[in-house]
């Protein structure tokens, strides 16, 4: 990839899991019976506007500049300790947890699929367009799955149909645990405009 498209991984990647703390939070508050931390709320907001704005902008020049790639360093250096904490998780014999945190994985692979074919287009990688048109099915399951296994647990109704979705999401969300820190471990060294350790790919 070139400099700028290392940079715009970057983003896509910086986006998806600000989505995942969101996802995470929002649905452990739902279950807890509670609303969101207004202060949470407003830190994962204001994130993810900034990087609505600099996706944006940076879409319609195909280049991140670098007053945005010096914008989002402090998001990048967030999302490294947050990420951890998600994966930090006590999640042993708490049904409610299980089902938030594999739901926040569901939907950050959703929105890393969508902003992978957004940078497709944005490059022309029509291949990676291609790939994530693909899996666009399989994934609206897993959201459709996501979505009633959150709202299972805020019930505390745990047929046995919602037990299997929320054990097979999260021992998919902690498989790929090693390479979600990679990644975001590399986020600033992609925000230079170089590959990270183990760079996203779209195979």
């Amino acid at each position: 990839m070139t400099p700028d498209e290392h940079r715009f991984n970057a983003l896509v990647l910086i986006f998806a899991n600000l989505q995942r703390l969101m996802v995470f939070h929002k649905a452990v508050a739902l279950i807890g019976g509670r609303e969101l931390n207004p202060d949470l709320r407003e830190q994962l907001t204001s994130k993810l506007d900034l990087l609505n704005e600099v996706v944006q902008r940076s879409s319609q020049s195909r280049a991140v500049n670098e007053t945005d790639v010096d914008a989002v360093r402090p998001v990048a250096s967030y999302l490294e300790r947050e990420i951890r904490a998600y994966y930090d998780t006590e999640l042993t014999g708490d049904l409610g947890a299980q089902a938030a945190f594999g739901a926040a994985a569901v939907f950050a692979a959703s929105y890393l699929g969508d902003g992978t074919m957004h940078m497709g287009r944005v490059f022309g990688h029509d291949d990676w367009v291609d790939r994530e048109m693909q899996d666009k099915p399989t994934l609206i399951q897993l959201l459709n799955q996501a979505n009633g296994t959150v709202g299972s647990a805020a019930r505390s109704e745990f047929p046995p149909e919602i037990r299997g979705y929320i054990d097979h999401h999260v021992r998919v969300a902690l498989g790929d645990r090693d390479l979600v820190m990679a990644q975001v471990d590399g986020l600033s060294t992609m925000l230079d405009g170089r590959a990270s350790r183990r760079p996203f790919t779209t195979t």
